[in-house]
């Protein structure tokens, strides 16, 4: 339990932090913004096709690898999370965020936040995206070393 109670203290650390490094990334748009939301559906779909199979061939019934399937819904949600985050930068405008440090260089995403209405509102929910992945890489790291005790024959 002690590693749950540490777990869930350093995502919240990690939600409390504005610097870009654990907002969505933003791309140019056209192209990188396309390519990049095309990149979330085939991993969405990639996910959703390991459930599936872990489901079909009875793995998911083992504990171990029922963590691998739900690290793989959690990771499919996560798509759909960013991939709805990325349509609601789209509708933020320039004009919300405030500059700091007279930094004139300064990506957007750095900038402080003026909330004027509910797409300012969206924006700060769904830019925490990367808080869905730390309970999904838990799940995969936990099922990895249980499947790496059962080879050794320590369980």
């Amino acid at each position: 339990m002690p590693k749950i109670k540490r777990l869930i203290g350093i995502s919240l650390l990690f939600a409390s932090c504005e610097a870009p490094v654990w907002a969505i990334q933003e791309h140019p748009y056209p192209e990188g913004f396309i390519a990049h939301q095309l990149a979330h559906i085939f991993f969405m779909g990639a996910m959703l096709l390991f459930v599936y199979r872990l489901r079909k061939t009875g793995l998911a019934q083992r504990p171990h690898w029922n963590k691998l399937c739900l690290a793989a819904v959690i990771l499919a949600v996560w798509n759909v999370w960013a991939f709805g985050g990325h349509l609601v930068s789209l509708r933020i405008t320039p004009d919300v965020f405030l500059p700091q440090g007279g930094h004139i260089e300064q990506h957007f995403c750095q900038k402080g936040l003026v909330i004027k209405g509910v797409w300012e509102i969206l924006y700060l929910i769904f830019k925490n995206d990367n808080l869905l992945t730390i309970p999904a890489f838990f799940l995969i790291y936990s099922s990895v070393q249980k499947m790496e005790r059962l080879l050794r024959g320590k369980e």
